[in-house]
């Protein structure tokens, strides 16, 4: 919604890409806010943008944006690629994170990884986050998605549609514990 995806790279002026963005965003994020909703901007990893990478460049976006209802939306699995302390991430983004998707670094469900689940909670209950967490887990082939975001083999290790909603269900379980916040 601030640059086009899947980004071909041809357009390096990050400066004047940023700026005709954020021109656009202005505006629509007028809107939003007149509609009552959050106009969320997802921060992703180099692989797809140039402009937005981390949590850092997304708040200044926002300011350069300057409407209530421009937030952010951080992805754990883009902030594994670039961020250098994700919790840390959480607390730059503070009120302008508006929607948060989770899954582990290799693109599985939360718990299936290494990513460090207990202290995202503490970081998210520090900010007073209770807005939309979105589990957003790729393990299986196969559509356009799936060529989009390059899964290339079955990450889900053979599951069946059962095997799967177990697995949801105990990743769920784990998401809520570590996000309890003691």
């Amino acid at each position: 919604m601030y640059t086009y995806w899947p980004c071909e790279f041809t357009d390096l002026d990050k400066d004047a890409a940023w700026a005709r963005g954020v021109e656009s965003v202005k505006r629509l994020g007028h809107v939003a806010q007149e509609l009552g909703i959050d106009y969320c901007l997802e921060v992703v990893n180099r692989f797809e943008t140039n402009i937005l990478n981390t949590t850092e460049e997304g708040v200044r976006y926002c300011k350069d944006v300057d409407c209530k209802s421009v937030k952010l939306l951080l992805d754990t699995f883009h902030m594994n690629i670039e961020e250098d302390d994700l919790p840390g991430a959480i607390l730059t983004a503070g009120d302008y994170l508006g929607h948060l998707h989770v899954g582990e670094g290799n693109r599985k469900l939360p718990g299936q990884g290494h990513l460090p689940w207990k202290e995202i909670g503490n970081a998210l209950n520090q900010i007073g986050f209770d807005k939309a967490v979105v589990m957003e887990p790729f393990v299986t082939m196969g559509g356009q998605v799936g060529k989009d975001i390059k899964v290339w083999r079955d990450l889900s290790g053979g599951a069946d549609e059962k095997e799967m909603d177990a697995q949801i269900r105990q990743s769920l379980a784990f998401l809520k514990n570590a996000f309890k916040g003691e």
